[in-house]
C-alpha cells in the first residue's frame, strides 16, 4: 500500500491496496490521522520514527494496524520524507505491506516493555550528558570534551544497552539526535577554545536533524563515529559530507574494535582516531598491541590524522604513549566523566 500523509500523519492520498491490506477503500482513509490505527502498545515505537523521518532519516518500522473489522495486522511500513527547497518537511512517503515472518517484530513482552522504557525516555528526554576531557600530554590542556548519556533507572543497563536496544527497535536516530541536543545545550558552558566531541552513528549524521541540532555550533563538533552495522565507505563518506560542509570535524571511535580499519580511514580521511581503551590497556603487556598502536600511529603521521588514546587509567601509562608518539588521551587518569557543572573539580 503506497499512502503520503501530511506532516502531522494524516493521511493525503492512499493506494487501492488498501483494501486487501485493511479492508478500507482509499477515500475511507484520506483525511483520517494515521495514529488512530496504530495499536495502543506500538505508539511509542512508531511516533520516535515519525519524530526520526522528520529530521531526515529515512525509516523502516514493524507494528500493527487496525483494520476495518477491528482486528489488528502485523505490517512493515518504509517511509522517507519530500521537504522543500530549504529541507522543510512537506510530505512523509509510506509503502506498507504486511510483515515478514522474518521481520523484526516483538515475539515477547520483552520487546514492548523495551520500546515502552525507550519511548518514556524520548518523551520525557530523560538524558543526562556527562563529559570527560580529551588532554593533550604536552602541556595537560583539555582540547576537547566527549559527552557521554547517561540514563535514569537501573545503573546496570548501562548506556551501551540502551542504544543498543533502541536499534533493535527501530529507535536508534531518535535516542541518538535527543542525546546530541543534550550534548549541545552544555556547549556555552565549556571552554571557548575546547572542542565538543558527540557519538552519533552514520545514520544519524545523516539526517538533516543532527545539522539543525548543531546550528551555528558546527565548528565546535567533532563527531565520533560508532558503528551498529557495516557501512560500505563510499556510502559513509557521502553521509559525513553536510557535516564537514558545515565545518565540523569527525573522529573514528573504537579503532581496534569493531569494523574500523586502516582503509575506512584512508576513504573517510578523518581528523581524528580514536584507539579503543582495550588496545590503550594492554600496550605496557603486549608487543602485539604496541606493534599494532606504533602501525597506526605512523599511518596516521602519513594521512595528517591525529591519534587518540582512550582508557588511559595510570600515570604509568603515559611513558608507553610517549614512546609510540600518541600526543593526545583520554581516560579516569584526567578525570571521570562529570557534569558540565563540575568539571574543574574532576580534573
Amino acid at each position: 500500500m503506497i499512502s503520503a500523509h501530511a506532516p502531522d500523519g494524516t493521511y493525503r492520498f492512499v493506494s487501492a491496496a488498501s483494501r486487501e491490506l485493511l479492508g478500507y477503500e482509499p477515500e475511507e482513509l484520506v483525511g483520517r490521522w494515521a495514529y488512530e490505527l496504530f495499536h495502543p502498545d506500538d505508539v511509542p515505537k512508531v511516533s520516535g520514527v515519525h519524530r526520526s523521518v522528520l529530521d531526515g532519516a529515512p525509516a523502516t518500522v514493524v507494528y500493527r494496524l487496525r483494520r476495518k473489522c477491528g482486528e489488528y495486522r502485523w505490517v512493515e511500513t518504509t517511509t522517507r520524507i519530500v521537504g522543500d527547497e530549504d529541507g522543510t518537511p512537506q510530505e512523509i512517503l509510506c509503502c506498507t505491506r504486511p510483515a515478514r515472518e522474518d521481520a523484526p517484530h516483538p515475539r515477547d513482552a520483552g520487546y514492548e516493555a523495551c520500546v515502552a522504557r525507550i519511548g518514556g525516555a524520548l518523551r520525557a528526554e530523560a538524558i543526562v550528558p556527562v563529559f570527560q576531557p580529551v588532554v593533550s600530554l604536552r602541556d595537560g590542556r583539555a582540547i576537547a570534551y566527549e559527552a557521554l548519556a547517561r540514563f535514569p533507572g537501573d545503573p546496570a543497563h548501562t548506556p551501551d544497552r540502551w542504544f543498543a536496544d533502541a536499534w533493535q527497535v527501530d529507535l536508534g536516530v531518535p535516542l541518538e539526535l535527543l542525546a546530541v541536543r543534550a550534548a549541545l545545550a552544555a556547549l556555552p558552558l565549556l571552554p571557548a577554545d575546547a572542542s565538543l566531541c558527540v557519538n552519533v552513528s552514520p545514520e544519524t549524521v545523516a539526517t538533516s536533524g543532527f545539522l539543525d541540532a548543531l546550528g551555528d555550533a558546527a565548528h565546535r563538533v567533532i563527531a565520533e563515529i560508532t558503528e551498529h552495522r557495516r557501512i560500505e565507505e563510499a556510502d559513509l563518506e557521502r553521509r559525513l559530507a553536510p557535516l564537514r560542509a558545515a565545518g565540523g570535524r569527525i573522529a573514528i571511535d573504537d579503532f581496534g574494535a569493531g569494523h574500523a580499519s586502516l582503509s575506512q580511514v584512508l576513504a573517510v580521511s578523518p581528523d581524528w582516531i580514536k584507539l579503543d581503551m582495550t588496545l590503550t590497556q594492554r600496550l605496557d603487556e603486549s608487543p602485539v598491541a604496541r606493534a599494532l598502536a606504533a602501525a597506526v600511529v605512523s599511518f596516521a603521521a602519513e594521512v595528517g590524522v591525529q591519534v587518540i588514546a582512550e582508557g588511559v587509567e595510570h600515570a604509568h601509562q603515559l611513558a608507553t604513549l610517549d614512546a609510540l608518539g600518541i600526543r593526545y588521551a583520554q581516560g579516569h587518569h584526567f578525570g571521570p566523566p562529570a557534569p558540565v557543572e563540575l568539571l574543574d573539580r574532576a580534573m
